[in-house]
């Protein structure tokens, strides 16, 4: 990642008032120029790309699977965002994911694992489209997902239950008087 990188982020886990006031300029100026290259490349951006980025809030979303199926990837997430929607993703890949098994300090093998960040790189290729989804994981992991299409679908969570039990009521008598 060249904008939300693993070092950034935990430049900001730092509590000291001039650490904190640092790192969360620096976070700021990346959040500026990434949006800025995203301008740039939004043209090149198929609407399924377009999609994902502009459809849906991945940050702090439970990641509940991940995996590949020959030259198809897929995520299944549960947005943070009420009504907690799961997500399902798969990307076309253009290439082998590559994954940096980093951890943070305070991370251990246990679940769950939250998407924290992510960055979209467009590949200027001669003949095609070519994107790679960057993603930084709660544990430290880093994915980078070289693709061409990407497809999304949601669900309303049953199982696992929406993070509000008010919203899960809410769905299970609407779909029992339906």
């Amino acid at each position: 990642m060249k904008y939300f990188t693993r070092e950034r982020y935990l430049a900001m886990q730092d509590c000291t008032e001039a650490a904190m006031d640092a790192a969360d300029a620096d976070w700021e100026n990346a959040v500026e120029r990434y949006d800025a290259y995203l301008q740039t490349i939004r043209a090149e951006m198929p609407e399924c790309v377009r999609q994902l980025l502009d459809g849906f809030y991945l940050h702090d979303a439970r990641v509940l699977s991940m995996g590949q199926r020959g030259d198809r990837f897929d995520i299944s997430v549960q947005l943070d965002v009420p009504p907690n929607d799961l997500l399902h993703i798969t990307y076309a890949l253009t290439g082998s994911p590559e994954v940096t098994e980093s951890t943070f300090p305070w991370a251990k093998e246990s679940h769950p694992v939250d998407w924290l960040y992510e960055e979209m790189e467009w590949l200027r290729e001669e003949d095609r489209n070519r994107f790679v989804h960057s993603i930084l994981f709660s544990n430290g992991w880093e994915i980078r997902l070289p693709f061409r299409a990407v497809q999304t679908a949601t669900a309303f969570p049953i199982l696992p239950h929406p993070r509000s039990a008010k919203s899960a009521e809410g769905a299970l008598a609407t779909s029992q008087s339906a």
